[in-house]
């Protein structure tokens, strides 16, 4: 019964005992581990030194060398090189360990850590390369974060270029998109609603711009601006084809969010687009605390009137600049048919089978903002698109 009855203070004794060598354990190899690696290093060379003088000292004056003497130095010797080879072998293990840390963080992995608690010089440079792993993600995260607020063209050109507020002038495509009657929608929907609808109808459009090559320079409630060209200079020729092909996709993509969301109950929305093209300054814009990379000219705003227009004609979703059609290839040229105002009832009629869309010649228009007439190109609304400023269901 007595036997029964102290096994269990026997194992709780044994557990404990355990215990006790293991922190006993740790505790010496620290505490042999705070040397600094020089003593390692010095060490053995000078136990070696003082091992062949006592060795040399004891054959001058006896004139032999006595065999109780090696008897003591060859172990302690042993001791101490064994000593040299097994520390080697832990310091060689850990800076092993800190190469293959230094291949993850080189393949993009900025959460290793090295656990190591050695105060000794490997130990030091184990904690400056843990701190140094932790700044790099913390940048990586800033930088994912920057590259959600600009596009990556944008920030390598700031990268390359440094923060240079006087900008720089070349020719761009400018495209302003607006949605029509949002103010209906403000007065119908609450915040949260209008964040939502606002977030999915930036996606779509965010999606069409980036995929054909553009950049959103600035979100302005319901409007955005977006343009073709900068910050890599590029062709007038391939600025405007961007930006007059990225337009007529936004069309698209935009009628189809309006039938997505008349599944849902929400409002279907018709929007007037403005495409222009000339020469602007592009670079960023505010004060080194914040700032925002856009482009400032006239061709800016003439794709904001050029899109304000679409208000007052009806049928009509986009109005395009005539420097946009003269400079574009030939090849797209040939796949736009153009009709004039006399040849409106022409319109009803299907396009020819290789027309890639029709414009409509404006001639001359007055533009708010502009002393003298500009030509202006307007493109017919599409069937999908609802001819009422909006529907709700």
């Amino acid at each position: 019964m007595y036997y029964r009855n102290s096994t269990p203070h026997a194992l709780l004794g044994k557990v404990v005992l355990a215990k006790l060598i293991a922190e006993y354990k740790q505790e010496l190899y620290l505490t042999v581990s705070r040397f600094s690696l020089k003593f390692w290093l010095i060490a053995p060379s000078f136990m070696v030194t003082l091992f062949f003088f006592i060795v040399l000292a004891n054959y001058l004056v006896a004139g032999e060398i006595q065999v109780e003497l090696l008897a003591v130095l060859v172990p302690l010797l042993c001791v101490v090189v064994f000593m040299t080879i097994a520390h080697t072998r832990r310091v060689t293990a850990r800076i092993n360990m800190i190469i293959q840390a230094a291949e993850k963080v080189a393949h993009g992995d900025f959460s290793i850590q090295i656990a190591d608690n050695h105060h000794d010089e490997i130990g030091q440079s184990v904690q400056a390369f843990n701190q140094m792993v932790q700044d790099l993600a913390s940048l990586q995260n800033s930088r994912n974060l920057l590259s959600c607020t600009m596009s990556p063209a944008v920030r390598q050109s700031l990268i390359e270029r440094g923060l240079d507020f006087r900008g720089i002038s070349q020719v761009v495509g400018v495209l302003s998109i607006d949605i029509r009657g949002f103010t209906r929608l403000t007065e119908r929907y609450n915040t949260e609603q209008l964040v939502f609808f606002l977030n999915d109808y930036y996606t779509t459009i965010a999606k069409q711009v980036h995929s054909g090559g553009g950049i959103i320079g600035k979100y302005a409630g319901d409007s955005i601006l977006a343009f073709f060209g900068a910050p890599t200079p590029q062709p007038p020729t391939v600025s405007a084809t961007q930006a007059l092909l990225t337009a007529m996709a936004l069309r698209d993509a935009i009628a189809e969010l309006s039938e997505r969301w008349s599944l849902l109950g929400m409002p279907q929305v018709r929007t007037g687009i403005g495409v222009s093209l000339g020469p602007v300054v592009a670079g960023p814009i505010g004060s080194e605390e914040q700032f925002e990379y856009t482009v400032i000219g006239d061709s800016v705003n003439l794709a904001a009137r050029l899109q304000d227009l679409t208000r007052n004609v009806e049928g009509y979703s986009m109005m395009v600049g005539a420097e946009v059609y003269e400079v574009l290839a030939d090849p797209l040229k040939s796949q736009i048919e153009i009709r004039t105002l006399d040849e409106r009832e022409s319109l009803k009629e299907k396009p020819r089978p290789n027309a890639l869309t029709r414009f409509v010649d404006f001639g001359d228009v007055l533009v708010k903002g502009k002393k003298g007439p500009v030509h202006v190109y307007a493109v017919p609304s599409g069937e999908r698109e609802p001819q009422d400023p909006l529907m709700w269901f």
